[in-house]
């Protein structure tokens, strides 16, 4: 009885080992997008403006347009 149950223990240590051996690590997905992306030149960045009409130049068109994005517009509704 006691070979049996030693033989049986022998036969499920060599299974578990057998298996961690065999188990592969998973690849890490965001290495993989980061990697993707990387290789891809950046875009032209657009000029920066100040999104307040206040400081704008008075009159432009930058000003018009964020003038109409503010609701500021009384003349043209």
């Amino acid at each position: 009885m006691r070979l049996v149950v030693a033989g049986l223990g022998l036969a499920v240590l060599l299974v578990a080992l057998a298996t961690a051996a065999d188990a592969k690590r998973p690849v890490k997905k965001h290495k993989q997008y980061a990697a993707q992306h990387a290789a891809q030149p950046a875009r032209p960045q657009e000029p920066w403006y100040e999104r307040d009409a206040s400081k704008l130049p008075f009159g432009s068109n930058i000003w018009w347009e964020q003038m109409l994005r503010e609701n500021r517009l009384t003349c043209c509704n």
